[in-house]
Formats: structure tokens, C-alpha cells, sequence
């Protein structure tokens, strides 16, 4: 009998002290993220998208800016969609800057109604730098609101007249749902639309009736002209998302939601290829929580109550890390709290079932988005996909974290890459597909 009772108190002592030590710090941790991201949740349901939206009578001048580099293959359809665009012709121009470009791209906005404007500044690529070379010379243009469209990007044909209703009704900042062009044509594109119905429309929408900023999301914003006439575009790695917490701080300008200002954009169809802009993007955001978060916590001490709520809204959504992150940490907590129990330590069963909840929490948050955002049917199969999205997620978390050298790169384009392949010898690509 003694025996037995040392060995449980070995068990409890050795075992179940440091595993529900660790359930208990995870719990802590992915616990108040996932509560913020509930909140929003139940916030942000709300606000469903509508299936046709009223608008009113324009009135709103819009220049369109679109930064390309070596766009040549995909620009067309950006163009094109312009062409649909319900919107008066006299009331908006498209300019693309073809900046540093090495192919026909400058040729083919030549060939379209739109304006080009060639840059060639190699010592300063990059988003940021075209944009504000573009800005500069519009100087003498006539417009209220300027708008960024990617490359890659087709805008719906109500995109502008959701802006002109927005801006009408008082907006400084706007920012359009941004979402995936086909989503049924790869696991990769589906998985990603539900991630961009969380991020890019339930929280934006969440946030909004909260009484913080949306966000910027690089794609589909729009600024009214002063505002860019203060602000300057950044080499930052995620230069939108840090333009959006100096409004907030600087200007107490919090960017408006416009749901209805629908645009889509071509999404990798495979992990390899989005790699390099989700490595961007993670590791931007880390170092502009380590620098912006400080800053929104000082403001808060000379705020009122509305703005305060906008900047505690603004640094929990930089420290909420990406979901799939999250459910990991869940999933492990849920994990060390049942060894715990079954070691006999107090609080292991609590911690189990607790991880349990909120990784329920955390699946309701993707689900409901999908609803909000009327997501085709064909997305849902992609649920089965997750593990391996959520487990690529990870493995990049884990080389950011040890690999601070993150620059800017191009994200190769699917027909790109499909062309790419077609060229070379046969006997490759068969061993390639071999391999797979």
C-alpha cells in the first residue's frame, strides 16, 4: 500500500506538476486570445453580408492606384473588371505604376483604357515606394479618395458606389472585403478564403461595432486624400497594418468596414508558393506588436472611454496570433491537462475540458464567418485539409521565430508557375510527378 501511495505522489509530484504547469500557461495565453476573438464573433455576426446592396447617387472622385511589378500575365483582368465597374466613367481613373518591371506589363495598361506610369528606381523597390511616387505625381489630378487595388486583383462591379456611400456617409479611411478569386479550385485557395472570411470580414465587422479601426488589409483600401497628404507609405513588411495603428495613435482616424466594397485576388494554390508572403506577413506583424503595442498602451492613459476601447481593440488584435496557431495550443493544453489528471493533479480535468471549450470557440469563429460571408459550398470540404494547413502554419511560426531575415519577396503567380513547369523537360516534370 505504501508503495502504491509513493508511487502516485511520484506521478503526481513529477508528472502531473509540470504538465498542468503547462496546460495552466497555455490556457492563460491562447484563453484571452480566443475570448477577444469571441467576442468579435458574437459582435461581428451581426453584420452578414447582404445579397444586393442598395446605393445611392454617386458623387465621390476616386483615383485608383495599382502597384505592378512584372504583372503582365495577370494585370488584364484587373483592368478589365474596371471596365464593369457600375460607376459614372467621369468620376474615377485607373493609373498603374509598372514599377521596375522587366516584362510587357507598362504594354499591356497601354493597350487598355487605363494610364501607365513607368518607375525605375531599383535601389528602392517595393509597395511602399511606388505608391508614394504614384501619389506625388497626381499632384495636379482632380480626386477625393484614393483607392489601392493589387495587381492580381478584380474588383466587383459595385466595388466603387459601396466606397462612394461610405465616404458620403463621413468615412476618413475604408476598407473593402477582401477575399479569394475561385476557391473551389484548390485545397489551398479554400482553406485560405476561410481564413480571409475570419480576418477580412467576421473581425473587421466585429471590430467596427466594437468601436476600433477594421484594419488594412494592403488590398481594397481607400483614403481620402489629405490623409495620404500627411501619411507616407513605409518599407515596413506590413506597411498597410502599420499605416492603420499611426492613424489611430497620430490622427485618432479609425478605418470603416465596407462590406459591400467586395474585390478578389488570385491565392496561391499550393503551401510552397504562399510561403514567402506568409512568412512576410507573420514576421511583420511580430515586429510591429513589439513596436506599436507599447505605444497604444501609453496613449490609453490620456484617452477618453470610446478611444481607449479602440486602442486596446488595436494591440489585441496584433497579439492575437494566426488561428491555426492557436488551436495548437489548445489542442496541447487539452492534451497536458488530461496527462495531469490522469496523474493525479488537481485542476488537470478543469484545464482538459476548459481547452476543449475554447477550441470550440475557436471552430464557431471560423463557422460563423463562413456564414456570414455565404460561403460556397465547395469551401467546406476543405475542412479536411486543415491539419496540414495548421500544420504548415506552424512549422512557419517556428522558423520566424528563429530566423529574423525576412525581406520582401514577389509571390509567384499561378500561371506562372504552370508555365514555368510547362518548360521544362518532360522527363522532370514526370519524375516530379513521381515523387508526389
Amino acid at each position: 500500500m505504501m508503495a502504491m501511495r509513493s508511487a502516485r505522489d511520484f506521478m503526481r509530484t513529477m508528472v502531473g506538476g509540470p504538465t498542468v504547469l503547462l496546460a495552466g500557461l497555455g490556457t492563460l495565453a491562447g484563453g484571452a486570445a480566443t475570448a477577444y476573438l469571441s467576442v468579435l464573433t458574437l459582435l461581428g455576426a451581426a453584420r452578414r453580408r447582404p445579397d444586393d446592396p442598395i446605393f445611392g447617387v454617386p458623387r465621390t472622385r476616386f483615383a485608383v492606384l495599382v502597384p505592378a511589378h512584372d504583372e503582365a500575365a495577370s494585370i488584364s483582368a484587373t483592368l478589365e473588371a474596371f471596365e464593369r465597374v457600375d460607376y459614372p466613367r467621369p468620376l474615377f481613373d485607373v493609373h498603374v505604376v509598372a514599377d521596375n518591371c522587366t516584362d510587357a506589363t507598362a504594354d499591356v495598361v497601354r493597350a487598355s483604357s487605363w494610364q501607365v506610369h513607368e518607375r525605375t528606381e531599383p535601389d528602392a523597390p517595393g509597395k511602399g515606394h511606388a505608391l508614394n511616387w504614384l501619389f506625388d505625381r497626381l499632384h495636379g489630378e482632380q480626386f477625393d479618395v484614393v483607392v489601392i487595388v493589387d495587381a492580381d486583383t478584380e474588383v466587383a462591379p459595385g466595388f466603387l458606389r459601396a466606397l462612394d456611400r461610405a465616404f458620403a456617409d463621413g468615412a476618413e479611411v475604408a476598407q473593402g472585403y477582401y477575399s479569394v478569386r475561385d476557391p473551389h479550385e484548390s485545397a489551398g485557395a479554400s482553406t485560405r478564403f476561410m481564413a480571409l472570411a475570419a480576418r477580412h470580414h467576421l473581425r473587421p465587422a466585429g471590430r467596427t461595432r466594437l468601436g476600433g479601426s477594421c484594419g488594412l488589409f494592403g488590398n481594397g483600401m481607400a483614403f481620402r486624400r489629405p490623409v495620404l497628404e500627411r501619411h507616407r507609405w513605409t518599407g515596413h513588411l506590413i506597411e498597410d497594418m502599420e499605416l492603420q495603428v499611426e492613424l489611430l495613435l497620430v490622427d485618432d482616424v479609425r478605418v470603416t468596414y465596407v462590406p459591400d466594397a467586395t474585390l478578389v485576388a488570385e491565392i496561391p494554390d499550393n503551401l510552397e508558393s504562399a510561403t514567402p508572403q506568409n512568412r512576410r506577413w507573420e514576421r511583420g506583424r511580430l515586429i510591429l506588436a513589439r513596436a506599436a503595442v507599447p505605444r497604444l498602451a501609453r496613449a490609453l492613459r490620456a484617452s477618453g472611454a470610446a478611444r481607449r476601447r479602440a486602442l486596446v481593440d488595436a494591440a489585441c488584435d496584433l497579439l492575437v496570433p494566426p488561428i491555426s496557431v492557436l488551436g495548437v495550443i489548445h489542442l496541447g493544453s487539452a492534451a497536458a491537462g488530461t496527462v495531469a489528471a490522469a496523474a493525479g493533479t488537481r485542476h488537470g480535468r478543469s484545464l482538459a475540458v476548459g481547452n476543449v471549450v475554447l477550441l470550440g470557440l475557436l471552430t464557431g469563429h471560423v463557422g460563423v464567418a463562413l456564414w456570414a460571408v455565404r460561403a460556397p459550398r465547395q469551401v467546406y470540404a476543405a475542412l479536411f485539409d486543415l491539419p496540414g494547413m495548421v500544420l504548415w502554419k506552424c512549422r512557419l511560426w517556428v522558423n520566424i521565430l528563429q530566423d529574423s531575415d525576412v525581406a520582401w519577396e514577389r509571390t509567384e503567380r499561378n500561371n506562372e508557375r504552370v508555365a514555368d513547369a510547362s518548360r521544362r523537360p518532360m522527363h522532370d516534370r514526370a519524375r516530379e510527378g513521381a515523387i508526389r
